[in-house]
């Protein structure tokens, strides 16, 4: 085997390009391992991160929605109940609130309508925390006209009231009221503080 001068100086050239084409090699190996790896390991993390923080992010925001939406409906409700509060009648006393409805529902103020409450009665009356719900009877003789107008009073009546029963007789009387009425009403109460 003959090696002849030529190839071996071809070798010679060929050998400091082999080294520097090795030398770059391990040189680019060595940045993607020590370099360009960890920062694509670690733009991976950051992407995986920001996934999360975006999911979490939108969690909140749906949060967020749902509690604006609870707000909204408890500031209607809020509404609803101070209009509520307004048609209660106040007070602590079942007794006082009977009289002073009939005197609100009689028509002392147009006797041409002939309604003058005489009796009340307090039927029952339920606790509920702060408010209270009083039932009353209440008999009167009347005529239809003193009727309709009392009937026109509780359907005009801004307070919160409600004719649970309503019974009307007839009787023979010639020229004074000819009709007995006995209404059941349930009327709420809030209760004031007493003094």
């Amino acid at each position: 085997m003959k090696v002849s001068l030529s190839s071996l100086f071809d070798f010679k050239k060929n050998r400091s390009a082999m080294v520097a084409g090795s030398a770059a090699m391990v040189s680019i190996l060595m940045v993607h391992l020590f370099w360009l790896d960890p920062v694509l390991s670690e733009k991976e993390e950051i992407g995986s991160m920001v996934k999360q923080q975006g999911e979490l992010v939108q969690k909140y925001q749906e949060k967020l929605n749902q509690a604006q939406s609870i707000k909204d409906n408890l500031a209607k409700q809020e509404r609803e109940l101070t209009e509520l509060q307004k048609k209660l009648f106040r007070g602590n006393d079942a007794y006082q609130l009977a009289a002073s409805l009939g005197d609100q529902l009689s028509s002392k103020d147009d006797p041409a309508s002939k309604l003058d409450i005489k009796t009340y009665q307090v039927l029952a009356s339920k606790e509920y925390g702060l408010y209270q719900e009083v039932t009353l009877r209440y008999n009167f003789m009347t005529s239809v006209e003193g009727l309709h107008f009392f009937l026109e009073r509780l359907r005009n009546f801004e307070m919160a009231i409600l004719v649970q029963e309503i019974n009307v007789q007839k009787i023979q009387r010639k020229g004074r009221p000819d009709l007995v009425v006995n209404v059941i009403l349930a009327a709420l109460l809030e209760k004031t503080e007493k003094s």
